[in-house]
């Protein structure tokens, strides 16, 4: 429907009405996790508003995306809890009819042939036991097993057999993403890691020999743990990193691999040559095994590298950057905006010098795509998803000969694109950013009104904020307030030195960068100084508390679910980031001090300014204690702040009622703190 034409009224920023309110925000998002062909079939995953948001999947086809159905049942929700945040909860088994998923409620692998009831496949062990990054093999589905049925998690890659039998390949590792078998079946591949470090820090990328129970190591190729001088500024708080991060091998043939490394740098593309396992001796004890082989970063040969990004923060199982089929090889490249390439590979290509190695940029669309995630690559087609400066999160299907895009699904269907936010890209104060002003086709504000500004800071803090319109940002900038996105030091998508210059000083580089943005901002003439807030959720709402406590910039700030209490988090928290701060802060006990001194729990008498606390009563990585204690402390400090505690919700909010009413609640904090008349109403 397309918006009837109006004066534009001149109103001061904060004032403007807007079709796209929370509620809308709330009920229209349907976001799209994952896809797959079966022939001209095509399955996605999809979160269903009407139905508390649980995720079903939908199958459509290529010729006719327009006809969609649900195959997963009413009851069911597609989720795997490994490492908490899941990943690759379903798999498509492309020689027959069968679907397998992972349920959010009992975490057991179920698998449905559509129009039928769904049959479990693994036991019931009232979700103790979970299941995650589900890849289909010939011999089985392969997953990541994760037991929570003692204090310690263990793991495991097993293969599920269609008649349910479970066979452990390899528990090589503390955890485990991206288990892989060869074309023979004789070799299993994954990329391993251990504590202290995180998937962006050092992994291993393992081989192991599955013909016999025994499954030996046979080769490792190991950024895991290695110890050498830093890339960035040595008078940076750490002097060393932490190893070579390693990610998404997949076999090429029998003896031939991809794999994603960031040796050089930044993360790339590669090829590895191997020597065949099948061809080696059958060991049937594991305790007479030769030491694996290890192989050297000499042997990698660059297949595609852009300088970007090709790679990027696990933390969900199951991320892609880059599909082959043996005739071309396509990624996605990041930098402050994605790209997708292409390369068409050949039979030379195991000799190719460096400059041999040319790829294609891939742009039919002439838009400014935020983020590209590379689904699927099918006979004709390939599957992603794409965000763009111009539209929401699309499933695209790529024509694998013209490069055109053909629109399967989209995340929103509702009719008032023309209020999203405009952003664009660029640098303030020598940070990357991304820049939402004030938006409304509707509205303008007087000449010399500057508009106020919340700073937004996204989570991880190993992530990236990227150009996008989306609901939520424009909820803000469409009654006329402006949005700032801070890729500070730490963030993805700029090279290992720029997401190196985090470690030791979270809570310290951060909140300085972001500091250098707004100045920048400011020193631009684009915001008011005196009405810019701070926003973050998660390892964001760490930031903001810290930027409260250490800074005068901000008027007032809003942490979601954020990190108040260091000591309590590498408590509390869950194992996959149970040793995440030893790299961000250091590690405990030797950095004690850091950990008592850098916490705002610990600041409060230092925060003069209001404070909004967003928290969900059932969250396993910052539980609601946390937040209680925090609140509890700024009342004992005389800082003014609300609260908002969520039944039913946990690291991320789902419901609806939930997300309407804390971004009416962030909305109308902001607008008492910024002092906008509530009262002025503009039709």
């Amino acid at each position: 429907m397309k918006e009837s034409p109006q004066d534009v009224v001149t109103a001061p920023y904060g004032t403007w009405s807007s079709p796209l309110g929370a509620a809308e925000v709330a009920a229209g998002a349907a976001p799209i996790f994952d896809a797959a062909f079966r022939g001209d079939e095509i399955f996605y995953s999809t979160k269903i508003p009407a139905e508390k948001a649980r995720t079903g999947l939908v199958r459509t086809s290529l010729s006719r995306p327009g006809e969609r159905e649900q195959v997963i049942p009413t009851g069911f929700n597609i989720r795997s809890a490994v490492h908490e945040y899941g990943g690759a909860s379903w798999a498509l088994d492309q020689s027959s009819e069968v679907i397998y998923f992972v349920n959010a409620a009992d975490q057991r692998v179920w698998q449905i042939i559509p129009g039928r009831a769904p049959h479990a496949l693994t036991p019931d062990t009232s979700g103790r036991i979970r299941y995650g990054d589900l890849h289909m093999s010939p011999w089985g589905l392969l997953c990541v097993r994760e037991d929570c049925r003692s204090t310690r998690r263990e793991r495991a890659i097993v293969l599920l057999t269609k008649h349910g039998t479970t066979n452990v390949l390899s528990t090589h590792s503390h955890f485990m993403a991206w288990p892989r078998l060869s074309p023979d079946g004789s070799t299993l591949a994954f990329i391993g890691w251990e504590h202290p470090n995180m998937p962006w820090d050092g992994t291993t990328l393992w081989l192991v020999d599955v013909r016999t129970p025994a499954t030996p190591a046979v080769a490792v190729l190991s950024g895991d743990g290695i110890e050498r001088p830093r890339r960035s500024d040595p008078g940076l708080p750490s002097p060393t990193d932490p190893g070579i991060s390693l990610l998404q091998a997949e076999f090429t043939s029998d003896s031939s691999l991809h794999v994603i490394s960031d040796h050089e740098g930044h993360w790339a593309l590669y090829g590895l040559d191997i020597d065949p396992v099948a061809v080696r001796p059958l060991v049937t004890d594991d305790r007479q095994a030769p030491a694996p082989e290890r192989i050297g970063f000499d042997r990698l040969r660059s297949v595609i590298d852009t300088g970007e990004e090709i790679g990027g923060a696990l933390w969900q199982l199951g991320a892609r950057w880059h599909l082959n089929d043996g005739d071309e090889v396509w990624a996605h490249s990041q930098a402050a905006t994605a790209t997708l390439v292409r390369r068409r590979l050949s039979l030379s290509d195991t000799t190719l010098t460096p400059s041999d190695t040319t790829w294609e940029t891939i742009d039919t669309t002439g838009e400014t795509f935020g983020t590209i995630e590379l689904l699927d690559l099918g006979s004709t087609h390939l599957l992603l998803m794409a965000k763009s400066t111009r539209r929401p999160g699309v499933l695209y299907a790529v024509d694998r000969v013209t490069g055109l895009f053909t629109e399967i699904a989209s995340e929103r269907l509702d009719t008032h694109q023309g209020y999203y936010s405009r952003p664009s890209v660029g640098e303030l104060g020598g940070v990357p950013v991304v820049i939402h002003p004030p938006h409304n086709p509707r509205f303008a504000a007087p000449d010399d009104e500057l508009p106020p500004f919340v700073v937004s800071i996204h989570g991880g803090p190993t992530g990236q904020a990227t150009p996008e319109m989306t609901a939520r940002t424009s909820f803000f900038t469409s009654q006329g307030i402006g949005i700032l996105e801070v890729n500070y030091g730490g963030s993805t998508g700029f090279g290992r030195a720029w997401r190196d210059r985090l470690r030791g000083g979270w809570g310290v580089v951060d909140v300085e960068d972001t500091v250098a943005a707004v100045n920048g901002l400011v020193a631009a003439g684009l915001a008011d100084p005196n009405r810019i807030a701070i926003s973050g959720a998660s390892s964001g709402g760490w930031t903001v508390l810290s930027a409260l406590a250490s800074t005068n910039v901000f008027a007032c700030g809003t942490s979601y679910f954020g990190v108040t209490d260091l000591m309590r988090f590498v408590v509390d928290t869950h194992d996959f980031e149970s040793h995440y701060i030893d790299g961000l802060v250091g590690p405990w006990p030797a950095a004690q001090d850091e950990y008592i001194t850098r916490s705002p729990i610990r600041r409060t008498s230092d925060i003069t300014v209001p404070v909004a606390v967003m928290q969900g009563d059932r969250d396993p990585i910052v539980p609601p204690s946390q937040a209680q204690e925090f609140v509890d402390t700024l009342e004992l400090a005389g800082v003014e702040y609300i609260y908002r505690l969520y039944k039913g919700e946990s690291h991320g909010f789902v419901r609806a009622e939930t997300i309407i009413d804390s971004l009416e609640s962030e909305f109308g904090f902001y607008v008492d703190v910024f002092g906008i008349p509530r009262a002025h109403q503009h039709g």
